[in-house]
């Protein structure tokens, strides 16, 4: 019995020296001391201001009819932020009468009171069925030129402050497109990369006109002493990130009287579309009152110039369809559509200042399936519901 347990404890000493032979091994430790994570920094300056304080800066006062007046600034990314992307908003805060001059009270069918040349809506010197007309951003032209200054690049204007385009000058939104203010209210337009302490002049032309199309070949006596303010918002991001998009929004449609589409006052005739500016697909509602009883409408992109289907005639898409009540109400709820496309498209005649979207009867565009290109196949503007301003979306998969 002692022998085994002397053989017993034998084992268990060779066993522990074996565990502690199997449980040796070689190391070596090496240590990185006082690492840090810094955030990055994107930051612009604006006319040497940061922040800008350019309250009431831009007066473009005295505006007549073929009038073009100018206006700049001079952005630039500091020296030690990021590259940047920069957009350019405008909001446009409020439009109203101004003075009234008796030409204008004629024009709107009053009955001039005043003894003086020009008095405010509140002295009751126009009477009777004076119909006030606050629309100046509808027939004034806008356009949108950038320049960077360079070595090989002056940025240099012309007498009358117009940007001389052999010098450096690249054209965003130009005077062919005619493009007007109240088409670029509230959408934000994307002017190009900056890197770190480049800097950009902004510079915008503002034309006191009426549209291409309207009876009129001006502005006539009804814009007399009108008021319009407006302001301009700048947004610096950083190269990656989407920009100012990725929210929800909201498009005003209505339909408009004559050639010169202005909008129908108070006829109950309209429609709202809150959309997402960004995403993989569409996202939209609408809601409103048509023309039509029991008629089936069509959403659609327009893309500029007629037919609506682009430059190259290969955009242009039809965004949803509903069918109106016999009480003339339509809705579109909460829906997604893929449109393969950002809009406004590169190929759109309005391209980047944003895209066109109407509403109108089917059996006037030429496709019912829901994201597919189509166009225009009749005009009857009288049946339509028009964008009241562009807008942007970005299509995140596109």
């Amino acid at each position: 019995m002692l022998k085994i347990l002397k053989s017993v404890m034998m084992i268990g000493v060779v066993a522990a020296v074996a565990l502690g032979v199997t449980g040796a091994y070689f190391s070596d430790t090496e240590k990185s001391t006082g690492n840090t994570l810094t955030a990055g920094v994107v930051d612009i300056v604006v006319d040497d201001e940061n922040p800008w304080t350019a309250t009431g800066k831009f007066v473009l006062d005295d505006m007549k009819p073929s009038y073009t007046k100018y206006i700049s600034f001079k952005v630039r990314n500091i020296v030690e932020s990021n590259p940047i992307n920069l957009w350019k908003h405008i909001h446009i805060t409020d439009q109203s009468d101004g003075y009234i001059t008796e030409p204008e009270c004629i024009e709107g069918n009053g009955t001039w009171n005043g003894t003086t040349g020009i008095c405010t809506s509140s002295d009751n010197c126009c009477t009777g069925n004076y119909s006030p007309r606050n629309n100046l951003a509808a027939y004034t032209l806008y356009d949108l030129y950038v320049c960077r200054p360079t070595s090989n690049n002056d940025c240099k204007t012309n007498s009358d402050g117009s940007p001389d385009m052999n010098t450096g000058w690249t054209g965003i939104i130009t005077e062919d497109q005619y493009v007007r203010l109240d088409n670029v209210n509230s959408a934000w337009i994307y002017l190009g990369e900056l890197g770190k302490g480049e800097t950009m002049i902004v510079l915008q032309s503002y034309h006191l006109s009426s549209w291409p199309d309207a009876p009129e070949p001006e502005v006539t006596n009804w814009a007399q002493g009108d008021k319009m303010t407006f302001d301009i918002e700048l947004m610096a991001t950083q190269l990656n990130a989407p920009g100012p998009k990725g929210y929800q929004t909201t498009l005003i449609l209505d339909n408009k009287e004559g050639t010169a589409y202005n909008p129908t006052p108070d006829d109950g005739i309209g429609a709202t579309m809150t959309y997402k500016t960004s995403g993989d697909v569409f996202n939209y509602s609408l809601t409103g009152t048509v023309k039509n009883a029991s008629t089936e409408y069509c959403l659609i992109y327009y893309a500029d110039p007629f037919p609506g289907d682009g430059t190259d005639h290969s955009t242009g898409a039809l965004i949803g369809k509903a069918t109106s009540g016999s009480d003339k109400s339509i809705s579109i709820a909460n829906t997604t559509v893929e449109l393969g496309t950002d809009l406004p498209n590169s190929k759109d005649q309005n391209y980047p200042a944003g895209a066109k979207v109407w509403l109108i009867p089917c059996n006037h565009y030429s496709t019912t399936t829901l994201g597919a290109q189509g166009k225009m196949t009749a005009w009857d503007p009288d049946e339509y519901l028009f964008e009241m301003q562009f807008i942007t979306y970005d299509d995140t998969n596109n």
